[in-house]
């Protein structure tokens, strides 16, 4: 039930990309979209990489002429997997929260200021 859930959550998110090609752009446009997800994605796959490593040292299996911090199953596919349904949960909510102007950017006081000129 819990991978139809994230297929769930990824279909949406390609629909929603496919459906920017053929809607006006009023935030998110399917360039910036993608743009932000994949480096949104990148970010998220360093932070989970670490994540349920053992090195060879603790298992007392060095293979010889290896590194012995080096992991014993590094497990790239399920972190891939990780990164990618995190970031989609992630992408999704700041594409609700830009497309339908649930904040507003220009409001907040950290951001630059532009002014505007007669």
């Amino acid at each position: 039930m819990r991978r139809y859930a994230e297929y769930a959550l990824l279909g949406l998110v390609f629909v929603i990309w496919i459906a920017q090609a053929f809607l006006p752009d009023r935030g998110v446009g399917l360039v910036t979209g993608v743009v932000i997800f994949l480096i949104s994605w990148w970010m998220l796959f360093l932070g989970v990489l670490p994540l349920k490593i053992r090195g060879q040292f603790e298992d007392n299996d060095v293979v010889e002429g290896s590194e012995p911090g080096a992991p014993v199953s590094p497990r790239i596919k399920e972190k891939m997997w990780l990164a990618t349904v995190l970031t989609a949960g992630a992408w999704l909510v700041l594409f609700t929260v830009l497309e339908f102007g649930l904040i507003d950017l220009d409001s907040l006081s950290w951001g630059p200021s532009y002014i505007e000129y007669d």
